[in-house]
């Protein structure tokens, strides 16, 4: 018996600095096609100018072939942007704009679009800022405001892919709420390639195992990194006060001194080491927990979520432990971090160990931060899906 699926068409627009997440962002909707889809009869096609549009002629700009190529009729527009604007137009400053300034028009139109935009906040090498282009990018995201437009930021492909992976689903479900609207349309599919995707996938309790894994690495790290930056803070105090006790004697010893900045140094980059050691266990077991948790939440549907209730609680709990833990991490670590940053430069060994730690921690920091937003957001979604139901 063939299966009826509604279609939705997304646009993926972007400037050519980001050909790493553009070549990502096909695998997210695979797996949404596989997860989100398949339980509510879902399929998602990927608009992007590699694989939809043509080398071609035209008496205006080229960008406009790009247009008649994409056409009018995609649900969602995703716009990503990094360190480049993108190339003039005859109508805007780049493709992206135009092209997000067609999905804009549509919405002012009261057309049924829905649109997501993302910037990259990994830091641009030096060599590579424009500071034309950062302009550019920054009055943009000025006019995003004003046109009541929320965007998202990310430091790599990885999170970017976790926060679309919950972004797209919720605003597909704003997009149902109004089908007289919608610009989707259906289709049928036979049954051997409902067999497919049904036997392409995991099985719902695969995601949740796999969510629990990942998650119990991610809070041995976060314990790993807390437990480390308390006993750096109280070694740190300890060599604090000597310091300052011999300081105070008429004729202080600068040999002394040395001595201690020396094995406070050799502390500091052996906590600096573990953090180079922790912190991408940390980001990467993260991500595919979050990978897991929404690929699971994605699969819940009206018809199983009696089932799955008890599962969701237990997720939600585990969930709520973590964002209650990572604050204290960064906490920690944060007033540890404003004790050593701004000590003076007394001793060459000291302060390379120095600066090489805050830099770690400025890493680590962001990274902790990105997460406790993934968290909190994921939280709200699973709260959406126990009280829809």
């Amino acid at each position: 018996m063939a299966k009826n699926l509604t279609q939705f068409s997304i646009l993926l627009s972007s400037p050519s600095d980001l050909e790493s997440e553009r070549n990502e962002v096909p695998q997210v909707i695979s797996e949404l096609n596989m997860t989100y889809g398949n339980s509510n009869n879902i399929n998602f096609d990927l608009l992007k100018w590699e694989t939809h549009s043509a080398p071609g002629i035209t008496n205006e700009h080229t960008q406009q072939i790009i247009n008649q190529d994409f056409g009018d009729d995609y649900d969602i527009f995703i716009g990503i942007i990094w360190k480049k604007f993108g190339t003039k137009t005859e109508v805007a400053e780049s493709g992206t704009e135009e092209e997000f300034l067609r999905a804009l028009k549509r919405f002012e139109n009261w057309e049924n679009i829905q649109i997501l935009f993302y910037f990259k906040s990994e830091p641009i090498p030096f060599d590579e800022i424009n500071p034309e282009q950062i302009l550019k990018i920054n009055n943009f995201k000025e006019g995003l405001k004003q046109n009541k437009i929320l965007y998202w930021n990310f430091n790599n492909v990885e999170e970017l892919k976790s926060q679309l992976r919950i972004h797209i689903p919720k605003r597909t479900n704003s997009l149902l709420k109004n089908p007289n609207k919608s610009n989707s349309n259906n289709f049928k599919i036979n049954d051997e390639t409902t067999k497919f995707i049904e036997e392409s996938e995991f099985g719902v309790l695969d995601f949740v195992i796999q969510f629990e894994d990942y998650l119990a690495n991610v809070n041995l790290s976060l314990n790993g990194i807390t437990q480390a930056t308390n006993v750096i803070a109280e070694e740190f105090n300890k060599k604090t006060s000597e310091l300052e006790r011999l300081q105070k004697l008429p004729n202080f010893n600068k040999n002394q001194i040395a001595g201690i900045l020396s094995r406070t140094a050799k502390s500091v980059d052996n906590y600096t080491n573990r953090l180079l050691i922790e912190t991408p266990a940390y980001q990467e077991n993260f991500e595919s927990a979050i990978k897991a948790g929404t690929l699971y939440l994605n699969s819940i549907t009206k018809e199983n979520i009696e089932e799955n209730r008890e599962s969701l609680d237990d997720l939600l709990e585990s969930v709520r432990n973590l964002k209650s833990n990572i604050p204290n991490a960064i906490n920690g670590m944060f007033s540890f971090y404003n004790a050593i940053k701004d000590l003076p430069n007394l001793y060459s060994v000291f302060t390379k160990a120095k600066n090489k730690l805050v830099s770690q921690l400025e890493t680590l920091n962001s990274t902790l931060k990105h997460s406790y937003d993934l968290t909190h957001e994921y939280e709200g979604e699973i709260e959406y899906k126990l009280k829809m139901w």
